[in-house]
């Protein structure tokens, strides 16, 4: 965890960040209103696919930062030309020293409650903005988050046009999956997120079970109501499910993923295994954002190849 940073020198920059934007437009996000002096100059990006959305909607130029690369290593130090501020959450103390006037988080826990929580950025004069399918109680209608965020962040950003092309062509890869699969077999398909402490996986309200509803597949182990779930290998070898869908992530690469299903006494014995049905995708495409709507189709291309 990152360390607190020294009180004096973190109040100076509270201080120098402090004020009431001017020209507030208002916006709403996680079942809130907030405030935010629009169009935002200094953008910091926390989590891999909010970075990936704002570009996509053409934020680049005002892009200042972006932290917690889940599958990009970012070797140079910038991801797409920016900067890369943090291998994980950046400090209170970094964040600030950036004046940032807009942060977008992918996850909740980019916003911790502490010098970094929404509550005191709004107190500081920093908008702030949670993609919507990360807000707490938020309903299973995956894509309809994502099309409230290009709406919302595409208003904020004078970028309507482009937030509505973003939409039609993610519905167009929708409707593409769908024809892809219609009138054939749904198989099942076990999603490994991560193998370091033990097979992590989603049950029926994780995103991915929406993911692959739309691609023409069903989550195997749908049965059970809940977002995680990390399953023994003998259980899982019981459900044998069809296809195994692997997240490739620097923190737990598809690769590694890969040799322990071949050489686990038990997993090795999966038909998925046995028979090289496995499927690797970029793990910042297999959450909510800007790519899920091309995921479903690349997904529906592999589970369904043209007879």
């Amino acid at each position: 965890m990152p360390r607190t940073p020294p009180i004096a020198p973190l109040l100076g920059l509270l201080l120098g960040l402090a004020g009431t934007p001017a020209l507030a437009s208002t916006y709403e996000n996680c079942g809130q209103r907030w405030e935010i002096a629009a169009p935002p100059q200094r953008i910091v990006a926390l989590n891999q696919h909010s970075a990936d959305l704002l570009l996509a909607l053409g934020a680049g130029p005002s892009l200042i930062g972006v932290a917690y690369l889940d599958d990009d290593a970012g070797a140079d130090g910038h991801y797409h030309g920016i900067p890369v501020i943090a291998r994980q959450y950046p400090s209170a103390e970094v964040l600030y020293s950036l004046k940032p006037d807009l942060v977008v988080g992918g996850f909740a826990s980019a916003f911790p409650e502490s010098f970094s929580s929404r509550q005191r950025l709004r107190g500081i004069g920093v908008a702030s903005y949670l993609l919507e399918s990360a807000c707490a109680g938020h309903n299973e209608d995956y894509f309809g988050h994502i099309r409230h965020d290009l709406l919302t962040l595409g208003r904020l950003l004078r970028q309507d046009a482009r937030a509505a092309q973003l939409i039609a062509g993610q519905q167009a890869d929708l409707d593409a999956a769908a024809a892809l699969y219609q009138g054939r077999d749904r198989p099942a398909v076990f999603y490994l997120d991560s193998e370091v402490n033990g097979l992590a996986s989603q049950g029926r309200r994780g995103f991915v079970g929406v993911l692959l509803q739309a691609a023409g597949a069903r989550n195997s182990f749908a049965a059970i109501d809940r977002p995680r779930l990390t399953v023994d290998s003998e259980t899982l070898l019981s459900n044998d499910p069809d296809v195994l869908l692997l997240a490739d992530a620097l923190w737990s690469p598809a690769t590694r993923k890969r040799q322990l299903l071949q050489r686990d006494p038990v997993l090795s014995r999966l038909r998925a295994v046995r028979e090289d049905r496995l499927i690797d995708i970029p793990f910042s495409q297999l959450v909510p954002g800007i790519a899920s709507g091309r995921s479903a189709l690349e997904l529906a291309r592999r589970l369904h190849p043209a007879p």
